[in-house]
């Protein structure tokens, strides 16, 4: 028999985070490739961006190339900019981010009215990165300068990545020059403290070998 989910944040009544969610407004457009494997993971992070968040998309599939939103947006290619570390990425470091109250003073460029962030793992996001070779025709930016992951649940294949929400989050703290955004750790957290009490504490070590939250 299915569990039954919270209404709001789709969770299971026992491990429900509505009590932890938010209500922002990103600094732009936010919108999300998501890899259809991504759909499937329980723990994803996608789903408390996207209550949390007003001002975000999410499209789904592999090569999204006729998705008639993605044509929409291309209209206006130059407001665009991909979180994807090119060889010519614009580098925002966050350990700069808090310095000016002005954005133009730490780049060269106007800040992107949307910001498109590739949802799933390493593997599956340089997948969705090949398959649509309209992505590489755009602005590119990689944050630097960023603190160690708190998704203490999944490991990262690449050396200091971070889950989508953190990607999301720190973008969104960076074009602000505030950390107004990192409210959005508070449902994060919430849902990996109940996947840390339902492992137990032996196994979460043994996985993962940290109970630093």
């Amino acid at each position: 028999m299915p569990r039954k989910l919270c209404d709001k944040c789709q969770r299971p009544l026992n491990v429900c985070i509505c009590q932890h969610l938010v209500s922002l407004t990103a600094p732009c457009n936010i919108v999300i490739l998501q890899h259809p494997s991504e759909q499937k993971q329980a723990l994803a992070t996608v789903p408390i961006l996207n209550r949390c968040l007003s001002n975000l998309t999410v499209i789904t599939g592999e090569n999204l190339t006729n998705n008639l939103t993605v044509i929409a947006l291309l209209e206006n290619s130059d407001e665009l900019a991909v979180l994807f570390p090119t060889d010519k990425a614009e580098h925002w470091c966050l350990k700069l981010a808090y310095q000016s109250t002005q954005i133009n003073s730490k780049t060269e460029q106007k800040p992107p009215k949307t910001i498109i962030v590739l949802d799933g793992t390493w593997r599956k996001a340089k997948l969705i990165w090949y398959k649509n070779p309209w992505l590489h025709t755009l602005r590119s930016v990689v944050l630097t300068g960023l603190p160690k992951s708190e998704y203490l649940i999944r490991a990262s294949s690449i050396q200091g990545g971070v889950s989508t929400l953190e990607a999301v989050m720190h973008s969104c703290n960076y074009l602000s020059c505030s950390n107004e955004f990192s409210i959005l750790l508070n449902p994060f957290k919430a849902m990996i403290d109940w996947q840390v009490q339902k492992m137990g504490k032996e196994k979460f070590l043994a996985h993962y070998g940290c109970t630093d939250n």
